[in-house]
């Protein structure tokens, strides 16, 4: 973050008070966490779910901190100062307000991805395109959030050609809250399903959620979607500029049956090797290609980028353990991400092993989408199926009403982890590993991956 900007800007920038300092005085970052904050650091108090940087406002004194920026109240209540002090109602606001002012200051194509899956891969390619013709800001990681956004777009800089950010939401108006902040050019919604049920109730307020992005978007935007998705479909009668991407005749995109990943637009076909194949990951890739052609790019970016593509760790991340060919999905699990990782399964190398672990934030949902992924199970023709966790125990259920055979349930991971060790140290067969991040499931091949 190098922001060039002074004290009077930044005020002026987050509908805030100069209560101390002075205005010329330069500003260029500042450190949210007090625990990695350095003698002259600028100082951002925010307030999370489980604190508030307010309250350790006394402990940045010693280390001569230049600034603060707080709420009101502090500034009230405070009897010793730093340099500079910027007060708001609104930390958290006020972050964010910067981050919108920033993102103003530059002219250049910036594209925003929602969706229940497939966020972080398609923000992977597309960065991978944009990358081929010039520098790229992306988020790194999950800064996808209410606090993450913001500070990811504060990375942005004069030599920045292209901007990719994905963008997460856990409830209604999030989207809504954190596009508006990025203004993009292009957006990109992958797909509506079930994920994190627990906080929107039911799919029809994901699918509101996740489409507040096509009211973000900057004059002249436009928005890319997936137009084989029962839900999105019901964007196609609406009046903004759109570019639809799938298998079906309609999309303005379409995804082509072939070998290798063939995608044709405008009467031009494109053929190429994606580094991780899978129908899914043909979906990714044609967002990202939109996107990108969107964004005034042509094919042959498109091609490059997609083929030098990095998939994100434990994204369907294929590692080679022996003679064993283990598939690690422990970012995430949803019913939705769950499904397509299985499919995946279908075409590998036998025998198959399956080793999965609860799909959390479904709510009310969960026996429900539980119960049906264990009868799905038992008709996989697996070797045998590994499931862990307290939600997988309605799977575990309905394995065997279903007449399925080969299954180890444990309330924990702890229960089969050294069969399921042995097994892929053995090196035989193919092997999917499959869990919610809170599962942990990367502990499965802790030590067994060869080093580089």
């Amino acid at each position: 973050m190098n922001l060039q900007i002074n004290l009077g800007q930044l005020a002026k920038a987050v509908k805030g008070r100069l209560v101390k300092g002075e205005p010329e005085t330069k500003f260029n970052s500042f450190v949210t966490d007090t625990r990695k904050l350095a003698p002259g650091d600028f100082f951002w108090a925010l307030k999370g779910a489980s604190y508030d940087a307010h309250d350790f406002l006394a402990r940045t004194l010693p280390l001569r901190v230049s600034g603060w920026l707080v709420r009101e109240d502090a500034v009230k209540d405070s009897r010793a100062l730093p340099p500079a002090v910027i007060a708001v109602k609104d930390t958290l606001r006020a972050l964010q307000d910067l981050a919108a002012w920033h993102r103003l200051r530059f002219e250049l194509p910036l594209t925003a991805i929602t969706g229940s899956n497939g966020k972080s891969s398609t923000k992977e390619m597309l960065r991978s395109i944009f990358s081929t013709r010039g520098k790229t800001c992306s988020n790194a990681g999950n800064l996808n959030n209410q606090f993450g956004l913001p500070l990811s777009l504060l990375e942005l800089s004069p030599e920045h050609r292209f901007g990719v950010f994905e963008l997460g939401a856990s409830r209604r108006g999030d989207i809504k809250e954190i596009g508006e902040a990025a203004r993009p050019t292009c957006g990109i919604i992958t797909n509506i399903g079930p994920s994190h049920l627990e906080y929107f109730g039911d799919i029809e307020t994901i699918f509101e959620t996740k489409t507040e992005l096509a009211g973000c978007l900057a004059p002249g935007g436009i928005l890319v979607y997936n137009y084989d998705d029962r839900y999105l479909s019901r964007l196609n009668g609406r009046d903004f500029r759109k570019l639809t991407f799938g298998r079906s005749p309609g999309a303005g995109l379409r995804i082509l049956d072939g070998e290798n990943l063939r995608m044709e637009y405008g009467g031009t076909v494109l053929e190429m090797n994606l580094p991780q194949a899978g129908g899914h990951n043909y979906y990714n890739a044609a967002a990202a290609a939109g996107a990108a052609l969107a964004s005034g790019l042509d094919f042959a970016a498109v091609r490059l980028g997609l083929e030098n593509y990095t998939p994100p760790p434990m994204r369907l991340q294929e590692i080679k353990i022996g003679g064993a060919e283990v598939v690690l999905d422990a970012y995430n699990a949803n019913p939705q991400s769950m499904a397509s990782a299985l499919k995946e399964m279908t075409a590998r190398r036998k025998p198959l092993y399956l080793m999965l672990g609860d799909m959390k934030e479904l709510g009310k949902y969960s026996a429900h989408y539980h119960t049906d992924l264990g009868a799905a199970l038992a008709h996989m023709g697996a070797e045998k199926v590994f499931l862990a966790g307290p939600e997988m125990k309605a799977a575990a259920g309905a394995y065997c009403r279903a007449g399925g055979s080969s299954m180890e349930y444990g309330e924990t991971l702890e229960d089969w982890l050294p069969e399921a060790r042995s097994l892929i140290s053995a090196g035989k067969g193919s092997f999917l590993i499959k869990a919610s991040r809170s599962m942990k499931f990367e502990r499965i091949i802790e030590g067994l991956v060869p080093p580089k």
